[in-house]
C-alpha cells in the first residue's frame, strides 16, 4: 500500500484521535429502534434525593453487557484539522477494550488493545509499534485515566474520577445533577473561577430512566475539561443506550469529537487480535 500525504497526515495525529475515542466513544448494541427522549418529567420532579440515592438509581438502571461488538463512524476536529474515520470496536467487560481504526473506504491504518494494565498501538502504515501504561494516555491527554474510567464512559455507567466523592444533588434545567460539589457551593453560575478548587465531575441525569445524558470532569486549577453530551437513547438487550455521542476536551489542545455506532452487538463470543508482525520497529 502506497503511503499517500493524506494518509500520513493523518497518522501523524492519529495517537491523539485514538485516545480521544477511548474517552468519549459510547457503544452500542442490538437494539429495537425505541427512542428515548432524555428528561425529567416535571410531575415527578422530587426534591429530596441525596447523593447515594441517585448513585444507586444510576446503578440499578445502568447498562449490563459481558461484550460489546460495534462499527461507527468517527468526526474529530482538532484545530483546523478536520478527519472522519471508521472504527470497529470491542469490549471484555473489567478485560480489554479493542479498536481497529481505518480511513473512509479504506483499509485498517492503526490498531489499539487497552488492558487493566498496558496500552498496546500498532501503527500499520509506518510498521511500528508501542507497548505502555496509562501514564502515557495520562500524559497525552493531561488527564488522568486508568482502565475503569474509560470503560466507564465507553458503557455510560456510573464512575468517579480519580476516585471523587459525589456530595450532592441539585437541579438545572431539565435534569438532575450528581455533583462532587458539597451542597454549601451548589450556587455554580454565581462562582468566581478558583485555581485552589479541587476537580470538579458532575452528571446530569434523566429523572425517569436514570441513564446519565452528560458527564462534565472540569480542574480550574489547570483549566482543563471534558464535556460529553450523549443523544440518541435506544432500548438495547443491556439497557438504555446512547448511539451518538459530542464531546469537547480542553487540555493543551481543544478537541472536538462526535461518533456514531451501527451494526453493534452485545454478548457474543469475541477475539482481540494483536499480533506485532515481523519486521516491525518499537517506538520508544
Amino acid at each position: 500500500m502506497s503511503k499517500t500525504y493524506g494518509q500520513n497526515h493523518y497518522l501523524n495525529s492519529l495517537p491523539f484521535f485514538i485516545v480521544a475515542i477511548f474517552f468519549i466513544a459510547f457503544l452500542g448494541c442490538k437494539t429495537s429502534h425505541k427512542v428515548i427522549d432524555p428528561k425529567v418529567k416535571e410531575e415527578n420532579r422530587p426534591t429530596d434525593k441525596t447523593a447515594p440515592d441517585l448513585q444507586q438509581l444510576i446503578s440499578d438502571h445502568a447498562f449490563k453487557a459481558t461484550t460489546v461488538s460495534a462499527k461507527a463512524s468517527v468526526k474529530t476536529e482538532i484545530g483546523e484539522n478536520i478527519n472522519s474515520f471508521n472504527i470497529n470496536l470491542r469490549l471484555q467487560t473489567d478485560s480489554v477494550i479493542w479498536i481497529s481504526i481505518s480511513p473512509l473506504l479504506g483499509i485498517e491504518v492503526a490498531r489499539v488493545m487497552i488492558t487493566r494494565d498496558s496500552v498496546k498501538f500498532m501503527d500499520r502504515l509506518n510498521n511500528r509499534y508501542s507497548v505502555s501504561d496509562f501514564e502515557f494516555l495520562t500524559k497525552l491527554l493531561k488527564v488522568n485515566v486508568d482502565f475503569d474510567i474509560i470503560q466507564g464512559i465507553l458503557t455510560g455507567n456510573l464512575f468517579a474520577y480519580k476516585k471523587n466523592k459525589f456530595n450532592s444533588v441539585y437541579i438545572e434545567d431539565k435534569y438532575y445533577i450528581l455533583s462532587t460539589l458539597s451542597k454549601r457551593k451548589l450556587q455554580r453560575s454565581m462562582e468566581a473561577i478558583d485555581p485552589n478548587k479541587p476537580i470538579v465531575q458532575d452528571l446530569y441525569v434523566d429523572g425517569s430512566t436514570y441513564r446519565i445524558t452528560r458527564l462534565n470532569v472540569e480542574d480550574q486549577r489547570v483549566q482543563k475539561a471534558l464535556l460529553t453530551d450523549y443523544e440518541d437513547h435506544r432500548v438495547t438487550e443491556g439497557g438504555l443506550f446512547p448511539f451518538r455521542s459530542k464531546t469537547v476536551i480542553k487540555a493543551d489542545k481543544t478537541a472536538k469529537i462526535e461518533i456514531e455506532y451501527n451494526k453493534v452487538v452485545i454478548n457474543t463470543d469475541l477475539e482481540f487480535p494483536f499480533n506485532i508482525p515481523k519486521g516491525y520497529e518499537q517506538i520508544r
